[in-house]
């Protein structure tokens, strides 16, 4: 069969160069090896910045991991009461990434880890092996080698108490404070304190013997104007119980009106005091000098308490 010429056009002014098939098939193999090297080297670029991103990832999960061990094994070591709740602490798998232990198998307190060593139950012998899985505590030695015939719960349970100290490393348990906090809920249980004395069932030792010496309480009622007491003319005894309830008022006069000192006045001068006096007018002079002789002489005439002057 014979090939077909295949025509190449060129920028260069002249006749078109034609290809033969084979040729070009040529032309095209080459250009897609070299195509699939691109592609092969972007591939591997990618691949390589996954593989990348994966350890980053599993790096932050990893650090994550131990930042949360730190802070559950811290927040474990301060515990004192046996009754508060233990922080779980998470385990870092390649594979899986952070697991936390199910909250069915883990003890909610000191009181239930501590109760591992003997287990009561089953619910407890079930706890004890999953723990030790989970946390992958190793205690097969050359005493106890694994055999294909014994399951993990029996190699386990084989010395629970050795497994209990391994967890409680791991979780950052300390027994002896469970143990001093015990001591002192114990002592403080055996004083008895006595309960406080209310104020009202405190008791004198010889109150029945004494009178009552609370102050008598004085009733409030208004006083009027005819309740108050008439001044008596006579001095009140002066006994402590009259100055102690004694009270100051202020009286209308300061003296009886019997003792008083008082003017005598004539009847003329009496009059005259008595009525208003009118203006004066203007008078001649004449009849002024003549009035003022006149009222010289009765003056000295009518008033009491004056004497005549000598001449």
């Amino acid at each position: 069969m014979a090939s077909s010429p295949s025509c190449s056009f060129s920028n260069a002014r002249g006749p078109p160069k034609c290809l033969s098939r084979d040729d070009y098939i040529d032309l095209r193999n080459s250009q897609d090896k070299l195509l699939n090297a691109e592609f092969t080297s972007i591939h591997q670029s990618i691949r390589r910045l996954e593989a990348k991103t994966d350890r980053l990832e599993s790096k932050t999960d990893r650090l994550e991991a131990e930042m949360r061990q730190l802070h559950a094994h811290s927040r474990n070591s301060a515990l004192r009461n046996p009754t508060l709740p233990i922080r779980p602490v998470v385990v870092y798998h390649t594979e899986r990434g952070i697991l936390e232990p199910e909250p069915s198998h883990f003890p909610r307190n000191a009181n239930e880890f501590y109760c591992l060593r003997d287990p009561p139950s089953d619910r407890h012998r079930s706890m004890l092996a999953y723990l030790a899985v989970f946390y992958d505590v190793q205690l097969r030695t050359a005493e106890h080698p694994s055999d294909e015939g014994n399951s993990d719960d029996e190699v386990f349970l084989d010395r629970p108490d050795l497994i209990v100290e391994r967890l409680e490393g791991i979780l950052g348990l300390h027994e002896h404070k469970f143990v001093k906090f015990r001591e002192r809920a114990r002592q403080l249980a055996s004083r008895i304190t006595p309960k406080p004395i209310k104020r009202s069932q405190i008791m004198l030792p010889d109150e029945t013997s004494l009178p009552d010496s609370r102050r008598p309480r004085l009733e409030l009622r208004p006083i009027s104007a005819r309740d108050k007491p008439r001044y008596n003319g006579a001095p009140d005894s002066t006994s402590s119980e009259n100055l102690t309830n004694a009270r100051l008022e202020w009286g209308t006069r300061s003296t009886p009106s019997a003792q008083r000192h008082r003017i005598r006045y004539a009847s003329d001068e009496r009059a005259d005091v008595s009525r208003p006096r009118k203006p004066e007018t203007k008078r001649p002079k004449a009849f002024s000098e003549e009035s003022e002789s006149e009222t010289t002489d009765s003056d000295s005439q009518t008033r009491a308490f004056t004497s005549p002057r000598e001449p």
